[in-house]
């Protein structure tokens, strides 16, 4: 069957069926980590990302070839989670400039749309590493330039960009040595190959899965604790919500003044958000008249998809909900738990205080936006008469006691998420407009946020600093770093230079037989690992502890904190620090109630 050209409907076809065949095939990318930790997330993240993609180009349905791309690229750029969904979303942002003005796709056409996709994807990293998903990506647009010239014909093409793109991958462990230490080819690199597997077969009209919709839906609190009885609407709404409606739709018209609609909107709530084309606009803000804000919008186009929710409502059914489903409980955190300071010799922190020495916190609510970013906020929305702060801080992070302590320290906003759960831009952008700071401070917390984070800056109308926090210990060294009165480039100096004084620990479980670092490693075995390197691993979940934790505290060490899981008791926890106590006496210990899932013990030591 020869194909000359692609049209619209068949690159929403395209996209569709790359999408279902990665979903069908992301557990297996999951599973593809370097490290054989309970954290892949790198399939789950495309997938998220290429579900936002489907569901824009879905709203162009009957539009342009170019008009298709284009609501597929803007859609996975609101939706990029972790470094491979930001990556993904620059491959489709550079197809669609590639394949503007076109109405329908040859052979030549698509070969230059691909070398512009690897060329934007290519420019969104800082330091391009081969042996990744960019490698597959740039070797399927060179696989297209030659296939093009061999004048074959696009269907051809396609199939020969796969097969090239299936070598690539297959050498991805050859270019990486972690990789072949690993035994695995590059997740991202094997997630792009599912979805141009999907892409293909929809090319040749083959069917790849049938559809499931909602494929996965994740719940995102506020850090509120398991088991908390649900409070009233109106207490919720007292307590955080300044406004209560979540207000979003389509706007279609001509010529759209983007730039004038969110100066226009900006005095109707919070959270606002306004991005698109010039002909096709989502609109989305936090306000108490939805009616004023549709009439306005109607004076300039048609309006579609209109939603309008009560988060009061909303929120009220997540804290009765409770726990999201398949999750392990967490245990309620005792007095003996909560974050503290002053626990030398493995003593547990007093309740009420707070870590570092700083006072306590003052009682804060919990915050929910309604929309698809879940917070935590350290004080409640600003009103007409807060002051405005030179600089505020967001940070990333999962579990609850984490949580707590990111906020006491001094975050204003906690978004949920981390492993196994990136937040999306979006998500990190909402979160950055509910900070009542002129500039604000992003702490990603998470090796795999810190691109979404730096994306963040093209949809906030602030000053925005990423100080690359990689771990969570990192990121409370950073806030112990902050500054209030300090400027953004000041703090930004001082929290960088707390990055380097502090070591990370973590103490998780295999999920797969490996052999890494020199360990060869059981699946279920308990690995420990400083800094992002496998130093420690065995059958015991204490004795791997107590390894890393030597690994790591040196002579000059002074201080060993101990972050424990959901899954570990405090009793057990305080055990293990009165035990390090005795081991490194030169050394004050704390033990706090983290709550993360996943890793049993994150540690730091400074």
């Amino acid at each position: 069957m020869r194909r000359d050209s692609l049209d619209a409907g068949d690159l929403a076809r395209a996209i569709v069926a790359g999408t279902e065949w990665l979903g069908a095939n992301k557990e297996l990318v999951n599973s593809l980590n370097v490290f054989p930790v309970p954290d892949g997330d790198t399939g789950t993240n495309m997938h998220l990302t290429l579900l936002s993609a489907v569901r824009e180009a879905e709203k162009a349905e009957g539009g342009s070839l170019a008009q298709v791309a284009e609501a597929a690229a803007m859609g996975s750029l609101m939706g990029a989670r972790g470094n491979s969904g930001v990556i993904f979303s620059q491959l489709l942002r550079g197809f669609a400039r590639g394949v503007e003005g076109k109405a329908g796709l040859r052979a030549q056409d698509l070969a230059m749309a691909l070398q512009g996709a690897a060329a934007m994807a290519y420019k969104a990293v800082m330091k391009p590493v081969e042996g990744t998903m960019l490698t597959v990506a740039r070797e399927a647009a060179r696989s297209a330039t030659q296939g093009a010239r061999a004048g074959l014909d696009v269907l051809a093409l396609a199939q020969k960009v796969l097969e090239d793109a299936r070598v690539a991958l297959e050498r991805t462990p050859e270019m990486l040595p972690t990789l072949k230490e690993a035994g695995v080819v590059d997740a991202g690199g094997q997630g792009l190959v599912f979805f141009w597997e999907g892409a293909v077969r929809a090319l040749r009209g083959e069917v790849t899965v049938a559809r499931q919709e909602p494929v996965l839906q994740v719940a995102r609190g506020v850090g509120a604790a398991p088991g908390r009885a649900a409070r009233r609407p109106e207490e919720v709404a007292e307590e955080s919500l300044r406004f209560r409606y979540c207000t979003e739709f389509l706007l279609k018209g001509r010529a759209l003044p983007l730039d004038q609609v969110r100066l226009d909107l900006a005095d109707a709530g919070d959270c606002l958000l306004v991005v698109g084309t010039s002909d096709v606009a989502k609109v989305h803000v936090h306000t108490n008249h939805p009616g004023r804000v549709l009439e306005y919008c109607l004076r300039l186009g048609d309006l579609h998809e209109v939603q309008i929710n009560n988060m009061v409502d909303q929120h009220e059914e997540f804290e009765a909900a409770g726990p999201s489903q398949g999750s392990i409980p967490s245990p309620s955190p005792s007095p003996s738990t909560i974050p503290g300071a002053g626990a030398g010799r493995g003593e547990t922190p007093k309740a009420g205080a707070s870590p570092r020495g700083q006072a306590p916190p003052l009682e804060r609510a919990g915050t929910s936006t309604g929309g698809e970013a879940h917070v935590s906020s350290s004080g409640q929305r600003p009103t007409a008469e807060a002051a405005e702060k030179p600089v505020g801080v967001a940070a990333v992070a999962v579990g609850e006691g984490l949580t707590t302590i990111l906020r006491s320290l001094g975050a204003d906003v906690v978004v949920e998420g981390g492993q196994t759960m990136n937040p999306s831009i979006e998500e990190l952008a909402s979160a950055v407009r509910q900070v009542n700071a002129r500039s604000v401070i992003i702490l990603p917390n998470n090796s795999n946020v810190i691109l979404t984070a730096e994306r963040t800056r093209d949809f906030v109308d602030k000053a925005i600093s990423v100080v690359p926090t990689r771990t969570i210990p990192q990121g409370v060294a950073a806030l112990v770093a902050f500054n209030a009165a300090a400027d953004i480039a000041g703090n930004e100096r001082a929290m960088n230079d707390a990055l380097g004084q502090v070591s990370t620990g973590e103490v998780t479980y295999a999920v797969r037989n490996s052999s890494v670092n020199g360990f060869t490693i059981d699946e279920n075995d308990i690995i420990g690992i400083k800094d992002g390197e496998i130093c420690a691993a065995g059958k015991d979940r204490d004795e791997v502890a107590l390894s890393l934790a030597s690994q790591m505290v040196s002579s000059e060490s002074s201080l060993l904190t101990i972050y424990h899981g959901q899954e570990v008791r405090a009793a057990e926890a305080q055990a293990l620090g009165e035990k390090l106590a005795d081991i490194h006496p030169h050394c004050e210990v704390e033990v706090h109630y983290g709550g993360q899932p996943l890793y049993y013990y994150i540690m730091s030591v400074e």
